[in-house]
């Protein structure tokens, strides 16, 4: 049985996640970016632990199904009421390393989910 894959050539992919750079769409990053389902946005965050509601108001608008959070090359929980914020509003969130949000981003975006994605990249350690 012949399988192919079938990718929507619209939208946001990411191609590549290396030390201290994400690659989406052929576009190199090296800061901290939101992945939504049409642009990648700019962060002015140091960190996941910095985020507040309000960094979060364009997808509440929006209502993407998940928000994943990429923390970077170790796994750091975000505040719990950020999360229940969120689920209040009908949004699933989850924090996990960058490499692994990437590729649930992938995953998600690839079954045609409305997934986006706060990723800080990797740093050396990892």
């Amino acid at each position: 049985m012949q399988i192919d894959e079938i990718r929507d050539k619209q939208g946001l992919w990411i191609e590549e996640i290396d030390t201290g750079v994400i690659m989406v769409n052929g576009q190199q990053y090296i800061r901290p970016v939101c992945i939504t389902t049409t642009e990648v946005l700019p962060l002015d965050k140091n960190a996941a632990e910095e985020l507040t509601i309000e960094d979060f108001t364009q997808a509440m608008q929006e209502q993407p199904e998940v928000i994943l959070i990429g923390t970077g090359s170790k796994h750091v929980f975000i505040h719990p009421r950020l999360t229940a914020q969120l689920a209040a509003k009908g949004i699933g969130v989850e924090s996990m390393t960058t490499a692994a949000a990437c590729r649930t981003f992938m995953v998600l975006r690839s079954e045609g989910r409305a997934v986006w994605a706060w990723l800080w990249p990797l740093t050396e350690e990892y």
